[in-house]
């Protein structure tokens, strides 16, 4: 019954307009609502464990499942870290805002002012906002295992060649957003890890989010589950500034909230920081291409997200199309980002304009497109 309930709901928006005029729902209508996607995927999909929050008219509210730890029976709760896999590049691109408000970098830079090193030409005409974007010419999804040190590194990265004009084609890659990150912060001599925590984390009070778990923080660090194997993500070169964040339920749905409403930050630079992380520069077919975040414009039926979500779309070469100027933040937008890890997967979305979002953690990496599918589901069923 509930698969064919949801169903209808996707199918309805197919042929009328997303979302209507929110209602308001009791604790317990919300908690159902949540309850009647959430289970049925949970087991459909053989998921261990999962932490939920729905901001709704602005308020958070959690709801947790299963386990964290299979071994040791340890439930799910609030206060449970999950790895955020490539989430964590909507926190790359939030730190690289606010380097730019700061006036320590501009996206419009050259790669080779912040690393010199790089002397190959293909490297002449790209600069910071393409890599940021997935638009320098078609780096690599991962960078290779074999590169472990910055002599590795900088050889890879010297050695690419690319296949496109720089700024002609998003190409969806960590090689691309992670470089970004690591050369923004050059600028202010601090450690990647060091600039995330002082700019982002700890301003935004996000108390319980790392990019490194502290020991005092290990118990509470889930296991992610892959082949029914219990893992936690190999450590990578770049891995902090393309998937490396861990945090809670309650943080991301802070998280949420902040990118939800900036002008109410009151650190400047950081609100401008998010305020470009969410700016539209290339629209990708109908999808717009932020730092970290994506964008549609709002409403927005469940096909062309749940489609764009397809690795077999999501991870191919799309034609950029350069928005001149870059377009500020718009409210009516669906924002949001998938992320895997090999024993994780997540999904946020919020539409400022509402003031609704959702937050998914889970234990386990399975389809984006399901991710979607119920992350569209609730929000809908929350209209």
């Amino acid at each position: 019954m509930i698969k064919k309930t949801l169903c209808c709901m996707l199918m309805l928006t197919a042929s009328y307009p997303a979302f209507a005029a929110q209602k308001t729902l009791t604790e317990k209508q919300l908690a159902q609502t949540v309850d009647s996607v959430i289970t049925p995927l949970l087991k459909e999909q053989s998921i261990p464990g999962m932490a939920v929050a729905v901001i709704y008219q602005g308020t958070p509210h959690y709801f947790t499942y299963g386990q964290a730890d299979i071994s040791k029976n340890l439930p799910v709760t609030k206060e449970t870290l999950f790895e955020l896999g490539s989430v964590s590049k909507t926190f790359t691109g939030v730190l690289g805002g606010d380097i730019v408000a700061r006036g320590e970098i501009k996206l419009s830079d050259p790669v080779t002012k912040y690393w010199p090193a790089l002397t190959g030409k293909q490297w002449k005409e790209i600069n910071l906002l393409q890599l940021a974007t997935y638009t320098a010419g078609g780096l690599p999804l991962q960078v290779p295992d074999d590169v472990t040190n910055q002599t590795s590194l900088l050889h890879f990265y010297q050695n690419w060649q690319p296949q496109w004009a720089p700024g002609s084609t998003r190409v969806y890659a960590n090689a691309s957003i992670g470089l970004f990150g690591a050369l923004s912060v050059k600028p202010s001599g601090m450690s990647f890890e060091d600039a995330m925590s002082k700019r982002v984390f700890q301003p935004l009070n996000l108390s319980h989010t790392w990019i490194t778990v502290p020991a005092s923080e290990q118990s509470k660090y889930a296991w992610g589950y892959r082949n029914g194997k219990a893992v936690h993500v190999s450590p990578g070169m770049l891995d902090a500034e393309a998937y490396g964040v861990k945090s809670t339920i309650e943080d991301m749905a802070s998280w949420v909230q902040a990118n939800m409403k900036p002008e109410q930050i009151g650190d400047k630079t950081l609100q401008q920081g998010i305020e470009l992380a969410q700016t539209r520069y290339w629209k990708i077919g109908s999808m717009y291409q932020g730092i970290g975040w994506e964008m549609h414009n709002f409403p927005v039926d469940a096909k062309t997200l749940i489609n764009g979500s397809d690795n077999k779309v999501a991870l191919a070469p799309q034609k950029a199309v350069a928005i001149e100027p870059p377009a500020p933040v718009v409210k009516a937008s669906w924002v949001h980002k998938t992320g895997s890890t090999g024993g994780f997967g997540t999904y946020v979305a919020f539409i400022p304009e509402q003031q609704l979002g959702i937050v998914m953690l889970a234990n386990k990496s399975y389809p984006n497109t399901e991710r979607v599918k119920a992350g569209y589901a609730i929000l809908e069923a929350l209209q």
